[in-house]
């Protein structure tokens, strides 16, 4: 019986795209600008808490992961 060895290949890193690295800058800005805009962050903030708990009820639907006791489901 004959035997090959096989080289292990390095997983490859991705490549990003000129729009996407541009549009990541872009994101960063704004999200910058929005930080200091005290009027906005409380416009923005219950909205932002309902996509976190409707995030987190996901997570724990897709993976049993629970807020504050991430830990122990892990090995469930």
């Amino acid at each position: 019986m004959e035997e090959t060895i096989t080289k292990k290949e390095e997983p490859k890193k991705k490549k990003y795209e000129d729009w996407e690295i541009e549009e990541a800058a872009r994101t960063l800005l704004r999200a910058e600008e929005i930080k200091q805009d005290a009027e906005l962050m409380k416009l923005a903030a219950p909205k932002l808490e309902k996509t976190v708990r409707a995030a987190a009820s996901a997570a724990e639907i897709l993976y049993g992961i629970q807020k504050g006791n991430n830990d122990e489901n892990k090995s469930n």
